[in-house]
């Protein structure tokens, strides 16, 4: 008997295979959905961890103001757990040979074991004056020579061996794992990448920096590593303030003093001399990488919750119908003795197999295929690595489980009532439900207008609820997902036009090699400059350049302004953010430059004494607000404190903003302004302008917004394979759902069809009367969806969070309409595929079938 169960079973999967693979295909694009966004981070995670094992990257990162000596490395490499400890020499220099402007470069010793270096192309140094290069750096190349820029100054050229160095190859590091590449107090303030060098290059009595790696090997991110870390620090401090006391000592001891004289002498006796334990929450890439990975988890959370509804309701009503229209075959088999259990079984099978099917196909596509276009999006911000596949067997089990749940547990809700019944009572044919009025009769008006076949629709509509819920929470779902995708489309690929139009409405800005502010503004009075100074050629030779560049900018300028510009890290509890401090020279001037405004479109004003004002991504990702002190500090550990007094809308990079004299008071001296904010006269071509501003020498750098709007808009291509995905798979959940409905339709309808079409109705008018419905549903269901869009957009954007930029929350009014477009175009293809149905159905066996 169960042989022959099993067989009638498998028959029933071939002759209502449409019916089948509409179970499967939902179930296998909820799973694929589910899995792939769940795998994604693990899997982004797994290829960082990875490359930051295979370098051996650092568990601390110590700095003294005395710098170490080798006899310093070799003591801590012998302190407990330590596996390696490795001295090294950094700099931040510029370098000519790269373009047309200036850059700065983090300059590095190569290492021997700690944070160790990936060769991307070409060869490492072999030669002391030799060099590797940052992969990300586009306008240098293997065989390129780099110099040594005489804006350096003789301090930082004595640290050098040589000015010039061949480039022998392109690099990737492990300190640098996302496009940030640090802050500098040289050129525009900002390190354009990095450059690695033998430790035999630098001329210098102690190394920079000494990273310590510990013997242990905890997963990325690992509470258990962060415990391990936090009782490592309290014994370094110790052995740190212990190494830099005998450096102090040493030092004492060179300049004459005796043993006993210094004997008693500490670091504490010291107030320029510091030390710092630094660890991996110091470093911008690795603590990025970790809320970047986050983006996805926070998808994951909303997206599936959508095709795990619509997947429950598909098997409920798809098995409600199938079982209802084989009442007659469950009597028969309850009358010649199988159990329910048995017959309950056929169609738990039906569905299970679906499930099972759909599930194994959906995990495996989808863990393989959505880490691999969301790493692909990734590749902009951080390396560009092969991403580790791997497979969670604990989420295919979860998986799994739920998908047997939306199947067979809907199957048994369903079945379990049909089976209470007698095999007398099942073989008779079901009483019809009875009629009733739906709430449009009730408005006479209107309903004594419409015609007979459009009231015969509107209580169709009503009078199967279960199909009109379905019907309504899978097309705005659909909806939802297509609203979300051009969404955030529009977020992301519009916030760079909103930046550089409505907040950064200056032309540019122009970077100096260093602060010419006190020159006077004409040629004349840089010459009575000159002549004050006869015996400074130097300052009177700038003085002239700067006058010239006065004339120039006279010549091009509408407006231009002196602004100091540099990169300080913004010090919160859970880590450390890299802004750019601003400080106007001339505030009341920077609505030329700014247009700072709130969320609300409120105007904020520049910031007073003691006040600060920063954008609104900071505020959002460290929960500040007016009134709250913020802290930063910069590459030299000084540190300003300001009160908030506004928060203004921006997208790319983070700002804050200073008065003169907040730096003034709790800095000591006069803010450094190197850079000049500029709005060109009417009809200048701004490339050529800041060709000819580069002629100057006291000019380093000009950077046009227009080529910034340009190159962030470029960036942000690569997440049109995330837009991409979301819009296919609203497609792929549109068509299952409105199939399956569909052809539950027109089976459930099939005899009045077939009397429709023998009442002569021509094909056209059999369709409309039968899709008519679903036009109808499509309609409502677009309503709710895009009410229901607009939220989920606002969560995925407010999961969507990247260093360099933040977006804003914006649907563009042509966003609605193409949701609205392509959601009845699927409708439409589902009704084009589903009349061929309608053309195959024999009228003569349909009208002998009882409903």
């Amino acid at each position: 008997m169960k042989s022959m169960m099993r067989r009638t079973t498998f028959r029933e999967i071939k002759n209502s295979f449409g019916r089948f693979a509409a179970i499967l295909a939902i179930i296998a694009l909820g799973v694929g959905f589910f899995s792939g966004l769940k795998m994604t981070k693990p899997a982004m995670v797994k290829t960082i961890t990875d490359f930051l094992s295979d370098s051996e990257f650092y568990d601390l990162h110590l700095v003294s103001t005395l710098g170490y000596t080798d006899e310093d490395v070799e003591a801590f490499a012998g302190e407990d757990d330590v596996r390696y400890a490795e001295g090294s020499y950094s700099f931040d220099v510029l370098y000519d040979g790269m373009g047309d402007n200036e850059r700065a470069l983090k300059t590095l010793s190569l290492p021997e074991h700690v944070n160790d270096i990936r060769l991307v192309d070409g060869r490492l140094p072999e030669a002391d004056d030799e060099c590797v290069v940052d992969d990300k750096l586009t306008d240098v190349r293997i065989g390129d020579v780099i110099t040594v820029a005489d804006t350096n100054g003789d301090a930082t050229e004595t640290k050098l061996r040589y000015r010039e160095f061949t480039v022998t190859g392109t690099v990737q590091s492990s300190l640098y794992i996302n496009f940030e590449r640090g802050t500098t107090t040289l050129g525009t303030g900002k390190l354009s990448g990095f450059v690695y060098m033998k430790p035999e290059a630098f001329d210098c009595e102690c190394y920079t920096d000494v990273y310590v790696r510990f013997d242990q090997d905890y997963a990325l991110y690992d509470d258990a590593y962060d415990t391990y870390m936090d009782e490592k620090k309290d014994d370094w401090d110790a052995i740190c303030h212990d190494r830099v006391t005998k450096r102090y000592q040493a030092l004492l001891m060179q300049t004459g003093l005796t043993e006993d004289m210094v004997a008693g002498v500490t670091i504490d006796d010291a107030p320029d001399v510091s030390y710092y334990i630094l660890g991996r929450e110091t470093n911008v890439g690795y603590v990025c990488f970790e809320s970047d990975s986050d983006i996805v988890d926070g998808v994951a959370k909303v997206f599936p919750v959508f095709f795990v509804l619509v997947a429950v309701l598909v098997c409920m009503t798809t098995m409600n119908r199938m079982v209802e229209e084989q009442r007659t075959m469950i009597g028969m088999l309850k009358a010649l003795g199988y159990s329910e259990h048995t017959i309950m079984g056929k169609y738990m099978i039906y569905s299970g197999l679906a499930a099972v099917i759909g599930c194994i196909g959906g995990f495996f596509a989808g863990t393989y295929a959505f880490p691999r276009v969301i790493w692909k999006a990734y590749h902009m911000m951080y390396l560009n690595i092969s991403l580790k596949y791997i497979v969670d067997w604990k989420l295919a089990g979860i998986a799994m489980l739920v998908s047997l749940a939306c199947s067979v547990g809907t199957t048994w809700f369903t079945c379990r009532y049909e089976l209470s019944e007698t095999a007398a009572g099942l073989m008779r044919p079901k009483a019809p439900k009875a009629g009733k009025r739906v709430f449009l009769e009730k408005i006479s008006f209107v309903w004594k207008r419409l015609k007979f076949l459009h009231k015969v629709s509107v209580r169709n509509i009503f009078r199967y609820k279960k199909r009109f819920f379905m019907m309504v929470i899978g097309i705005s779902g659909c909806t939802a997902l297509l609203l979300t995708g051009f969404g955030i489309n529009d977020s992301i690929a519009g916030f760079a036009d909103r930046q550089y139009d409505e907040i950064q409405i200056s032309d540019g800005t122009m970077t100096l090699a260093e602060s010419v502010d006190d020159v006077k503004k004409t040629n004349a009075a840089s010459e009575e400059n000159q002549k004050d100074q006869q015996g400074a050629t130097q300052t009177g030779s700038e003085s002239a350049a700067a006058g010239d560049l006065y004339d120039k900018l006279d010549k091009y300028m509408q407006d231009y302004d002196f602004v100091g510009e540099t990169s300080w890290d913004l010090i919160e509890s859970d880590g450390i953010k890299s802004i750019n401090l601003v400080i106007m020279k001339e505030p009341e001037h920077s609505d030329k430059y700014m247009d700072f405004h709130n969320s609300k479109n409120e105007k904020v004003a520049y910031p007073g004494k003691d006040e600060a004002i920063i954008n609104s991504a900071l505020a959002t990702r460290y929960d500040l607000s007016v009134g709250d002190t913020i802290t930063i500090r910069n590459s030299d550990m000084k540190e300003i404190k300001a009160k908030i007094s506004g928060i203004f809308e921006n997208y790319v990079y983070n700002y804050v903003y200073l008065s003169p004299e907040t730096y003034m008071d709790q800095m000591g001296e006069a803010p450094v302004y190197h850079s000049v904010y500029f709005n060109l006269k009417p009809d200048m071509d701004a490339h050529e302008v800041a060709a000819d501003l580069m002629k100057e020498n006291v000019v380093s750098a000009v950077v046009v917004n227009g080529d910034m709007r340009e190159r962030i808009s470029n960036m942000m291509k690569s997440l049109d394979y995330i837009v991409l995905v979301v819009i296919l798979s609203a497609a792929a959940l549109a068509f299952i759902v409105l199939y399956n409905l569909t052809n539950i339709n027109i089976t459930e309808r099939i005899r009045e069809i077939a009397t429709v079409k023998v009442l002569g109705f021509f094909r056209n008018e059999t369709s409309s009367y039968v899709f008519r419905e679903n036009w109808v549903l499509t309609a409502i269901g677009i309503a709710v969806g895009l009410v229901l869009g607009v939220f989920l957009h606002s969560f995925v954007m407010d999961q969507i969070r990247v260093d360099m930029v933040s977006f804003d929350t914006y649907i563009s009014p042509l966003s609605y309409v193409y949701s609205i477009i392509l959601t009845f175009a699927f409708n439409g293809c589902v009704n084009l595929f589903m009349s061929v149905r309608l053309e195959r159905i024999n009228m003569a066996e349909s009208l002998k079938s009882v409903d």
